[in-house]
């Protein structure tokens, strides 16, 4: 995959539309810098992920598998994700 020819801005519109007004610029603010390390190197997403589910962890005085599974229950269903957001992410080719 070349991270440099994905559009976010679809995403990132919906994202606006969808989510209160603050959430939703905390997680543009956020998905822009997911995609700048994944520009550098695809693999440092991975890094990425984990770094933030240990941060998350250590913030909130528990582990990073507790982590893991409030983030999964609070996720999207796998279904929702594929007919709404993974197309929106796409070359801007």
């Amino acid at each position: 995959m070349n991270w440099h020819d994905i559009d976010p801005d679809p995403l990132f519109e919906t994202i606006r539309a969808e989510a209160p007004a603050a959430d939703a610029e905390r997680m543009v603010w956020a998905m822009e810098r997911i995609l700048a390390g994944a520009r550098i190197d695809g693999m440092l997403l991975d890094h990425l992920a984990v770094a933030a589910v240990c941060a998350i962890a250590y913030r909130d005085e528990t582990t990073p598998r507790t982590t893991l599974e409030l983030l999964f229950r609070r996720s999207i269903a796998d279904e929702h994700w594929q007919s709404e957001y993974a197309s929106l992410l796409s070359s801007a080719a």
